[in-house]
Formats: structure tokens, sequence, C-alpha cells
């Protein structure tokens, strides 16, 4: 367990306070708590873009394509247009490239 001093703006420290109490528990325990949220929300940022960056759509589509004789789940469908984003997402890229090679 580490110690560490911090200074806090004065409303800030009262508005902690009274939802710390609010909460029923510690002011300390209320700002581990608010830093832990805080560091959870900026992992997980950090594992979504990572996933996002391997996104390869062309694949994607040949896994649906297996598919097309079974509709999806109610709800599960892709959004109307979805092909056209991915192919207009590659055309990007490639313009991208192309651009870059000049």
């Amino acid at each position: 367990m580490s110690n560490y001093a911090l200074r806090i703006p004065d409303s800030l420290f009262e508005f902690a306070k009274k939802c710390a109490k609010d909460d029923n528990v510690s002011l300390n325990q209320f700002i581990v708590l608010a830093l832990a949220e805080k560091v959870s929300a900026l992992k997980t940022t950090e594992f979504f873009a990572a996933r996002i960056a391997r996104v390869r759509p062309d694949r994607l589509e040949k896994i649906l394509a297996k598919t097309q004789d079974h509709p999806p789940v109610a709800g599960d469908e892709l959004p109307t247009g979805w092909h056209g984003v991915a192919k207009s997402r590659r055309r990007a890229t490639r313009d991208r490239k192309t651009a870059a090679q000049s």
C-alpha cells in the first residue's frame, strides 16, 4: 500500500466528502474507487483500440457469407449499409496508400 499527498480544490473536496457520506464509505475509499474506475476505463479504451487496429473487414465478410442460410437472431442484424461502409474504408485506405506513394 502506498501513500500519496493529494491537493484537491476545496469545491471538489467538499463534493467528494458529500458523495462518500451518501455512499456510506470513507473519503479514502471513495477516492480509491474513483481512481480505480478511471484507470479501468482507460485500460478498456486501450484494449478496444488495439482490437480495432487488428480488424480485417474482408475476413468478417467471408465468415458472415458462410452463414447466409441462417437468419440472424432478432436485434443482431447488420446495420443498413454496413457492407458499403467496409468497402469505403478499404477504398479510403487504398487511396491514402496511393497518395503516400506519389
